[in-house]
């Protein structure tokens, strides 16, 4: 059975919660939801499982999300394939997977982290320069993007079951963006039925200081726990400093 929200309970334990790790008013952020649409994780798709984990993060979208919704992008292999979903809120995430991802352009396909993380950073006004040198000979030429109003601070729940096939290419697109100093924190949830390593994705979280990593293991069970434990998971001293500076 699908689970169903409590919306105004979840949040109000996500506002101690992070209370508790001492944040006391929670900044304004744009909040995005990217999600892995590669062959492998088909079962968890078409089975709710995906959809269950879109709906423990809605809490967070609600409250820092001045429309309380998240921006969804999903992506397979390659720039074509990542695509900009129906934005998701507390009013349509039931059954949104079923309706809005399965099937989307580059369903089925392969793994590249990389084109997804450059699309989100453009279309939330962090990335808007052609990049040069190195990061073009590696990102491949092309036009800046137009530029944006000042960006908001933006957090990105990054949720994969796979490891990415341009591992260079992502790192260099996250070094970057540190580099920059974006007002961007990615967090990467590396979600399996079982217990499987993320090593990647884990090292990227240990490399760069806006990024972090959350293993959900076992993630049928994972998503039917309390709050309190849902939030602890997702909550890291290193996301509570960057939302403090959101705030400075």
């Amino acid at each position: 059975m699908a689970l169903t929200l409590d919306l105004n309970k979840s949040q109000q334990a996500l506002v101690l919660n992070l209370a508790k790790a001492g944040v006391s008013e929670p900044p304004k952020v744009d909040v995005a939801f990217v999600m892995d649409v590669s062959g492998s994780f088909d079962d968890e798709h078409r089975q709710g499982v995906t959809n269950d984990l879109l709906t423990r993060l809605i809490p967070w979208a609600a409250l820092f999300d001045p429309d309380q919704k998240m921006e969804v992008y999903t992506f397979s292999n390659g720039p074509r394939n990542v695509h900009h979903a129906t934005d998701v809120s507390a009013k349509n995430y039931a059954g949104y997977v079923q309706r809005e991802i399965i099937g989307c352009p580059g369903y089925m396909g392969a793994t590249d982290y990389s084109y997804v993380l450059e699309r989100v950073l453009t279309d939330f006004g962090w990335m808007t320069e052609k990049p040069k040198g190195f990061l073009s000979r590696l990102f491949g030429g092309g036009e800046a993007p137009a530029p944006v109003a000042k960006p908001r601070q933006t957090l990105i729940f990054f949720v994969t079951d796979g490891e990415s096939a341009d591992e260079a290419r992502t790192t260099a697109l996250l070094s970057a963006s540190q580099a920059r100093g974006d007002g961007v924190y990615f967090h990467f949830l590396g979600v399996s039925n079982q217990s499987a390593q993320f090593p990647y994705i884990q090292g990227l979280g240990d490399q760069f200081s806006n990024v972090g990593f959350t293993a959900v293991n076992r993630v049928r069970q994972w998503v039917q726990q309390p709050d309190d434990a849902i939030n602890q998971s997702l909550i890291s001293d290193e996301l509570v400093a960057w939302l403090k500076a959101g705030r400075a």
